[in-house]
C-alpha cells in the first residue's frame, strides 16, 4: 500500500465515525494515531452507553486538548450544554490504550451530556447521576465486571462518608457552598447515593430502574425545555409513574439525612443493569 492511499484511508477514519452525531474537535496537533485512539477511547464509552439506552437522541462535538502535566490520562475535561452539547477532554497521550478505557472521565462526561443544564443549584443532581452512572457504562462496554463496579462505587461512597464536617448540614446547603468548602467528593456522592436510594425503590415498588425512567425520558423529552432539578424530578415521577424520586429528594436531599449506602449496595451488588 503506497503513502498516500495509507494517508487517505486514517483521513477518512479520523474524518468520520459510527455515529454520524459526533464531530471531532482537535484543539492541539495530535499525529493520526493519536486522533485514531482518542476517537476509540470515546467511542468505546459511547457504545457503552448505547448498550444501556439503545440509539441516542442527540448530536455533540467533543474537543481534545494536549496536556502533559497532571494525574492520569485525562487531568481535566468538562461540559458544555450550550447551543451544541460538547465535551472537552484535556488529555495526556504517554498512557496506554488500556489505561485510557479503564479512567472513569469519558463516561462520568458523556453521561452529563444525556441531561440539561440545571444552573449551579442542580450540581448535586447533575453530578450525581453522572456519579452514579460512569462504572455502569463502564460495565456495559465491558471495561469493568459488575465485582470490580461494585467495589469502586464503595470507594467513592466511602470517600465521601470521610468527611464528616458536614453531617449536619443538608445536600442543598453543601450544594450552595460546595466551591467555597471544595467538597466536591462529598457532594457528587451525595446525589449519587440519592439515585442509588431512587433505583432500588423503583425496582422494589414498580419493578423498573432508574436506566428505565432514563430511556423513556431520553425517548420522549430530551428536547424539552428543562431548566433546573425540581423541573427534571416531577418529569422522571412522571415517567415512573410514581413519587419515588420527589420522595428520596425529601428524605434525603433537601433535609440532614444519611442514606445507608452499605445496605443499599448490597441490593446494587445482587441487580445489575440489563444489557441490550
Amino acid at each position: 500500500m503506497n503513502k498516500f492511499v495509507y494517508s487517505l484511508i486514517i483521513f477518512l477514519f479520523i474524518n468520520s465515525s459510527a455515529h454520524a452525531s459526533m464531530q471531532w474537535v482537535w484543539n492541539d496537533k495530535f499525529s493520526s494515531s493519536e486522533k485514531q485512539k482518542l476517537i476509540e477511547w470515546i467511542e468505546h464509552s459511547f457504545s457503552g452507553m448505547e448498550t444501556l439506552y439503545g440509539e441516542l437522541p442527540y448530536q455533540y462535538k467533543v474537543y481534545f486538548y494536549r496536556k502533559t502535566d497532571g494525574n492520569g490520562p485525562v487531568p481535566w475535561a468538562n461540559t458544555d450544554k450550550r447551543s451544541t452539547p460538547s465535551a472537552h477532554f484535556h488529555v495526556n497521550m504517554k498512557y496506554s490504550m488500556d489505561v485510557f478505557n479503564r479512567d472513569w472521565t469519558a463516561p462520568h462526561e458523556l453521561a452529563h451530556l444525556l441531561f440539561p443544564y440545571l444552573g449551579k443549584s442542580g450540581t448535586w443532581f447533575s453530578e450525581g447521576i453522572a456519579s452514579y452512572l460512569q462504572y455502569q457504562i463502564m460495565y456495559a462496554n465491558n471495561t469493568r465486571t459488575w465485582k470490580q463496579v461494585i467495589y469502586k462505587l464503595n470507594e467513592r461512597f466511602n470517600a465521601a462518608e470521610r468527611y464528616r464536617q458536614y453531617n449536619d448540614i443538608s445536600v442543598l446547603e453543601l450544594n450552595d457552598i460546595v466551591f467555597q468548602a471544595g467538597a466536591f467528593v462529598r457532594l457528587y456522592w451525595s446525589g449519587a447515593a440519592y439515585f442509588l436510594s431512587v433505583d432500588k425503590q423503583l425496582y422494589e415498588e414498580k419493578n423498573m430502574r432508574l436506566n428505565d425512567v432514563i430511556k423513556k425520558y431520553l425517548r420522549c423529552c430530551y428536547n424539552n425545555n428543562i431548566n433546573n432539578y425540581s423541573e427534571m424530578i416531577t418529569l422522571f415521577d412522571n415517567l415512573s409513574d410514581s413519587k419515588i424520586f420527589t420522595e428520596n429528594y425529601d428524605r434525603y436531599i433537601n433535609r440532614v439525612s444519611t442514606l445507608d449506602t452499605d445496605t443499599h449496595m448490597k441490593w446494587l451488588a445482587m441487580h445489575p443493569p440489563a444489557l441490550k
